[in-house]
């Protein structure tokens, strides 16, 4: 076993430095990630941001009409992967196994092709924010949700 004092006594001088320096780094991220925690999501900031960037492919809401492009995402917190069935999933989504929760719909929403290869989704939400909203405005009940209304200019 090597004396870490006897190591950094032999290093040459920058690698002490980098070392330290990530060191120090590491354990910076390591403290704000305990003190932050996770990122709570507002519902109906998710609501807005579901409007804007999820709507034209998917519904959050109670209708006889099948979406246009994607699957309803009503009461998607909780489903199976691939199994609503009034939509023609790939395979790779029938096959993922995966019961959608908080963590999984990340996962997915920030690259569902790494969680599920050979998905259809044809937008990532690279925000984490929107992100922790979306999926706070998905396990509410979208139905509750209204948004405020615009004021008349």
């Amino acid at each position: 076993m090597v004396d870490i004092g006897i190591a950094i006594a032999f290093a040459p001088r920058s690698h002490v430095m980098k070392a330290t320096a990530l060191l120090t780094t590491a354990l910076t991220l390591w403290a704000f990630a305990a003190v932050a925690g996770p990122t709570s999501g507002d519902a109906v900031r998710g609501a807005a941001v579901f409007k804007a960037q999820c709507a034209a492919c998917h519904f959050a809401k109670e209708t006889d009409k099948s979406p246009p492009i994607g699957p309803q995402l009503l009461g998607v917190v909780g489903r199976k992967a691939g199994t609503w069935d009034h939509f023609a999933y790939t395979p790779a989504m029938k096959k993922a196994g995966h019961v959608w929760n908080a963590a999984l719909l990340d996962q997915y929403l920030e690259n569902p092709y790494a969680l599920v290869p050979g998905a259809a989704m044809g937008l990532l939400v690279p925000s984490p924010a929107h992100r922790a909203d979306l999926i706070a405005y998905l396990s509410s009940n979208p139905a509750e949700l209204k948004q405020p209304e615009r004021a008349a200019p």
